[in-house]
C-alpha cells in the first residue's frame, strides 16, 4: 500500500489511542466526539486490513502490528516535531538533555569546566553523565539512549556507523605522597610500595612498569585497593598509604602543591590517547551538537 493513500489524520488518531489507551480519553484529547475517534480508528483498520488492537472487555491492547506502528508514528511525530521547530525557528535556544558516556576510571576534573561553562551558558539545557563499561557504552551510544561517549580506543572500529575522534594524548604517571625517602627509581624498589588500581582484569601498574622496566609486574599482592574511579585512586593516593597511576594533567595540581611526587622513569612516558564517539550528525539535538564542540575544545587542549 502506498503512503500517499493512507489518511496522516487517522494515523494520529491512532497513536494518541495508542498512548492513552482509551478512545474516550483519546477523543478529549483530540476535542473529537467518541463516535467520530470510533470511526476513524475502524476506517484505518479496514483500510490497512489489519487489526490494531485486541478489545478485552471495554479496555483496548496493542496487536503487534498495532505496537509496530505506533512506534513507527512517534518516531515520525517525534522528526516532524524536531523539523517543524527548525524551520520555524523555535530550535535556536538550546535546551534539552545531553547524554554523555563514560568509561570507567574517567577523571572528573577536565569534565566539570565543560559541564560547568555548558549549564551556564544554556539555562534551558542539561546534562545526564553515565560512567559504564565500553561495551556496553557502545551498545547505548548505538541504540540512541546517549548522545556521545569517551573512551580509551577508537569505538569506530568495533562498529563502523560510530564516529570517533582523537581528542588527546594524555601522560600516565605513577604518583605516591611525598616524604622524608626519596622516591623509588628501581623495580624492586617499586615492589616494597602499596598500590590502588582500577581493573583486576587489566591492572593499569601492570600496563606501567612494563613500559618503563622491560615487561616486568609488581606482585599481584601489592595492590591493596580496587576501585573504577581516577578520582578515588588520587584520592586513597593522597592519603599517603598507597601509590597510584593516574593522568598527568590530574596530577599536576597536587605535584605544584607538594601534595604528590611523581615517580621518576626512564624512557618516554606512558600514553592513553582519549577519544569521542558519536553517530555523526545523524538525529543530534542542538544541545548535544553545543556541548560536543565545547567538551572537544575543553578536552582537546
Amino acid at each position: 500500500m502506498e503512503l500517499n493513500n493512507i489518511d496522516l489524520n487517522k494515523i494520529a488518531t491512532f497513536l494518541t489511542i495508542a498512548e492513552l489507551g482509551s478512545v474516550t480519553a483519546a477523543a478529549t484529547r483530540l476535542g473529537l466526539t467518541r463516535s467520530a475517534v470510533s470511526h476513524s480508528l475502524r476506517a484505518i483498520e479496514e483500510q490497512l486490513d489489519i487489526s490494531l488492537f485486541h478489545r478485552v472487555g471495554r479496555g483496548l491492547v496493542l496487536t503487534s502490528q498495532g505496537t509496530l506502528l505506533k512506534q513507527a508514528a512517534a518516531d515520525v511525530r517525534s522528526r516532524m516535531t524536531v523539523a517543524l521547530e527548525e524551520v520555524l525557528g523555535l530550535a535556536r535556544e538550546v535546551r534539552g538533555p545531553v547524554r554523555l558516556g563514560l568509561f570507567l576510571g574517567f577523571s572528573r576534573f577536565r569534565l566539570a569546566e565543560a559541564v560547568d561553562t555548558f549549564t551556564g551558558r544554556h539555562p534551558n539545557a542539561e546534562v545526564r553523565i553515565s560512567f559504564a563499561p565500553q561495551a556496553w557504552l557502545i551498545a547505548q551510544l548505538l541504540s540512541g539512549k546517549l548522545d556521545m561517549t569517551l573512551s580509551l580506543r577508537p569505538t569506530g572500529q568495533q562498529a563502523g556507523s560510530i564516529r570517533s575522534e582523537k581528542l588527546t594524548v594524555r601522560p600516565l604517571v605513577l604518583v605516591i605522597r611525598p616524604s622524608a625517602k626519596v622516591a623509588p627509581r628501581t623495580f624492586e624498589k617499586l615492589c616494597g610500595l602499596s598500590y590502588v588500581d582500577y581493573y583486576r582484569s587489566a591492572p593499569l601498574i601492570d600496563r606501567w612498569t612494563r613500559h618503563h622496566f622491560g615487561g616486568r609486574i609488581v606482585p599481584r599482592e601489592r595492590i591493596r585497593a580496587w576501585v573504577a574511579s581516577t578520582d578515588l585512586a588520587l584520592e586513597l593516593a593522597l592519603r599517603g598509604n598507597v601509590a597510584a597511576v593516574v593522568p598527568a594533567d590530574v596530577a599536576e595540581p597536587f605535584r605544584r602543591a607538594r601534595q604528590l611526587t611523581i615517580v621518576g622513569a626512564t624512557g618516554e612516558p606512558l600514553q592513553d590517547h582519549l577519544w569521542l564517539n558519536d553517530l555523526g550528525d545523524v538525529g543530534q539535538s542542538r544541545a548535544a551538537t553545543e556541548f560536543r564542540e565545547l567538551l572537544r575544545r575543553s578536552l582537546a587542549t
